[in-house]
């Protein structure tokens, strides 16, 4: 899936519809275990402070890193790697900029001496792929540790264009991202006015099974059919054993109570909630950061998170407000552990995470952003 943005009234739209009949998994059940496991995979670097296309997220130093942007206009663009301001040690960046096609366009490289990373390359309409490995340098590694990517068009005199005249996709609101490339959505809210639909594990676990069980049935009459002329023998009977194990796997769950979607419902109009909903948020922040809609009675995870390393150099709070404003659960960071877990059940509705947070020490110490991550584990 590509990391897109898409129109806030197509985003709309999209969040709120939902599957007409539900599936549920019973609580406690191996495909529940799996669902909650699945969950709570995140890499919160993704999230950190994401913008758009035209400017992506805070990237750590120390790895390889992808930002993700579409052209809709054919021109000639400038790409920056600029390094926070708070970076005092050395630094190197290496970057390939690649299709859509995993065709390599261009290349470039960079360091501190040269204020970061810069690129300038014609480019087509397209989805393009920037790679940039960026390193610190020196024994102290001290000060801050983050980057971010630009990307701008420029003019005929070699000015940089705004977004929107750059022809770079901007996006107004969610942005979705298959962050593992297993079908599991992520909306990123970047304004207090929009809203998404959270999906429940449970029901995203029972959907990857059907089309897991599809999959291998589709996969065992290819093979049955090259069995018959004596072509593949060993693949036949490969896809046999998966579908088998899928089929089992499914009436298991269908005998526990725990609803297999059927091939049907797999097959139509796909569920448009997301699997998880983040948004990023300033230590310092005071007031509503997020607003999302529950679909099923279920149980529902807000949690906050920032990067290793920053623990005791905040303390964070929240409130959970239905519609009218009431508060309907709260939970806030304890002693060392700044950061708030709130686990509680929802009834279906539009609920506002509300947040307060506290900084100790300096501004150049710690960490000044951190995401707050919303889930459903199960419908109840």
């Amino acid at each position: 899936m590509s990391h897109r943005a898409i129109p806030l009234a197509c985003a709309l739209a999209l969040g709120l519809s939902t599957l007409a009949s539900q599936a549920v998994l019973a609580d406690g059940s191996p495909a529940q275990q799996r669902a909650e496991e699945a969950a709570g995979k995140l890499d919160i670097s993704k999230f950190l402070k994401p913008r758009s296309d035209a400017h992506s997220q805070n990237f750590l130093f120390g790895g390889t890193s992808v930002h993700q942007f579409t052209i809709k206009e054919a021109g000639r663009y400038e790409i920056d790697g600029v390094a926070s301001f708070d970076v005092t040690d050395p630094y190197t960046m290496k970057a390939t900029l690649e299709s859509e096609q995993g065709e390599v366009v261009a290349t470039a490289e960079g360091d501190r001496a040269s204020d970061g990373l810069n690129m300038n390359t014609e480019l087509e309409p397209g989805v393009y792929k920037l790679r940039v490995r960026a390193d610190k340098l020196g024994a102290g590694k001290s000060g801050g540790n983050t980057y971010e990517i630009n990307v701008a068009g420029l003019s005929e005199s070699g000015e940089k264009l705004s977004a929107e005249e750059s022809g770079i996709e901007t996006g107004n609101g969610l942005v979705f991202l298959d962050t593992d490339g297993d079908g599991r959505r992520t909306a990123f809210v970047d304004a207090n006015d929009e809203v998404a639909t959270i999906k429940p594990a449970t029901v995203a676990a029972a959907e990857q099974a059907a089309r897991e069980k599809k999959a291998a049935e589709t996969g065992n009459a290819a093979a049955e059919g090259a069995s018959a002329t004596g072509a593949a023998a060993t693949t036949s009977a490969a896809a046999t054993a998966a579908a088998e194990t899928s089929a089992a796997a499914a009436t298991t769950a269908a005998a526990t109570g725990s609803a297999a979607v059927t091939e049907t419902e797999a097959e139509a109009e796909p569920d448009r909630r997301f699997d998880e909903i983040v948004t990023d948020v300033r230590i310092l922040e005071k007031g509503e950061v997020m607003t999302f809609d529950v679909a099923d009675r279920g149980t529902v995870t807000i949690d906050s998170e920032t990067f290793p390393g920053s623990e005791g150099t905040y303390k964070l709070q929240m409130r959970l407000l239905d519609e009218s404003g009431n508060t309907v659960a709260s939970d806030k960071g304890e002693g060392f552990q700044g950061d708030f877990h709130l686990k509680t059940v929802l009834e279906p509705g539009r609920y506002t995470v509300w947040v307060s947070g506290q900084k100790f020490g300096s501004s150049m110490q710690g960490v000044n952003n951190y995401t707050v991550r919303v889930q459903q584990l199960d419908v109840k």
